[in-house]
């Protein structure tokens, strides 16, 4: 009967030791970032650019995408606005439409906004 008791003791001990260790791992997974529910945005291959440049990201599964230019904080050219499916996209914009200079390219979705800095000199 003591050794029933003991085996019981020390069972109880180890569920209790799992069920505070799954409380903790859910208390320290809590605020982290899921990144695979984000688009991946890719620096451009060369730059400054000239002429049609080809932006490349990756969507995590079908999303709503806003991809643009901006000039400092202002919005300059919308080059789509679309929903895209799961993998890589290529956006296609010729850079002579605007003057030489600093913009910043990106994209939009309900989760995210990631921008990248790019300059265009096509004289």
């Amino acid at each position: 009967m003591e050794r029933l008791l003991d085996f019981l003791v020390i069972t109880l001990f180890i569920v209790i030791g799992i069920i505070l260790y799954r409380l903790l791992l859910r208390r320290l997974s809590k605020g982290k970032v899921d990144m695979e529910s984000f688009c991946t945005l890719y620096s451009l291959e060369k730059n400054p650019v000239s002429g049609e440049v080809e932006f490349y990201f990756v969507s995590p599964d079908m999303i709503k995408v806003e991809f643009s230019i901006w000039k400092e904080n202002d919005k300059v050219v919308e080059l789509k606005n679309d929903y895209f499916k799961k993998g890589g996209h290529i956006v296609r914009f010729d850079s002579t439409t605007l003057p030489d200079g600093e913009y910043f390219f990106g994209l939009v979705t309900s989760k995210q906004r990631t921008i990248k800095r790019f300059k265009i000199q096509n004289n």
